[in-house]
């Protein structure tokens, strides 16, 4: 890619970038996020069984009896099911119970609890504070470490990345859960780390390349990390390609939120951060000259 510009196909990139956004944010806002009951209220059920069973046996029965969208996670040698459901009156309970039994033989509720919808509300309010306190220290550290643009760049393109997550489960309406968050502030950091090995690198270039034009620096500082960024890359999405392949449902969504995170981060740290930044502070250039020729 030696003749490559990052940089002069900056606008491609943006282009690219506005679009998926922009549908992302119109399912989420015309579809919402598929809230799975540790959000919505539901029960939770820790079922025993005699015999080994499968999480894909558990659901299809749950399923039968009218209990759609249930979590279903083994234990101890496949023999205790952790369920997660919507909330269930008492004859609804029972007649799930029989219907496990008679499939998939002897079993015993050992607890059955409500979940409120009021600790879903408090798992989002946390995530979002979260993500807020992240933002702000990631500003300073960036603001310390290089400069002020630098950690505009930065959080802009962190941004960009977990919005990007946010609506492609929107738009496919995958169900969110607390892992999600948790899906969510590990793509912040991975997104972050990526662009500050590339942004580090245009600040070593910036004090050696004093006299190159901004546009080449940028480009010349992507490519000398940009084999390094793209095989970090693919390594992880190979492997949380097989997580998400074979982990089973209930791992599913977060593998799929790392997976697509990561994507978007490796993407964005070459494409959109640097760009973005070479943008930012060339407006900042001509804003100063333009005072300095005024006063």
């Amino acid at each position: 890619m030696k003749g490559f510009s990052f940089v002069r196909t900056r606008g491609v990139a943006f282009a690219l970038s506005l679009l998926l956004l922009a549908a992302g944010m119109i399912a989420w806002a015309v579809r919402g996020l598929n809230y799975n009951v540790e959000f919505t209220g539901g029960a939770a059920w820790t079922l025993r069984f005699e015999r080994t069973v499968t999480a894909g046996a558990v659901r299809s029965v749950l399923a039968e009896q009218g209990v759609e969208d249930a979590v279903v996670q083994l234990s101890e040698g496949d023999r205790v099911a952790l369920l997660r459901t919507p909330a269930v009156d008492q004859a609804t309970q029972q007649r799930v119970l029989r219907a496990l039994e008679e499939r998939l033989g002897p079993v015993r509720l050992e607890q059955f609890d409500s979940i409120s919808p009021v600790i879903g509300r408090e798992i989002r309010e946390r995530g979002i504070l979260a993500l807020a306190l992240a933002t702000v220290g990631m500003v300073v550290y960036m603001t310390i470490r290089f400069e002020f643009w630098f950690a505009v760049a930065a959080i802009l393109a962190m941004l960009h990345d977990v919005f990007m997550v946010v609506g492609l489960f929107a738009l496919l309406q995958w169900q969110v859960d607390s892992s999600f968050i948790a899906a969510l502030l590990t793509v912040f950091g991975y997104s972050i780390n990526d662009t500050v090995v590339v942004f580090d690198r245009i600040r070593e270039n910036l004090r050696l390349r004093r006299k190159e034009p901004l546009d080449q620096l940028v480009d010349r500082s992507i490519r000398q990390v940009l084999r390094r960024s793209l095989l970090t890359g693919t390594t992880t999405l190979l492997a949380l390609a097989a997580v998400f392949a074979f982990g089973g449902e209930t791992i599913r969504a977060f593998a799929g939120a790392l997976f697509f995170g990561i994507l978007f981060g490796t993407y964005s740290s070459i494409f959109v951060a640097s760009p973005l930044w070479y943008v930012l502070r060339q407006r900042a250039a001509r804003r100063r000259a333009a005072a300095r020729a005024a006063g």
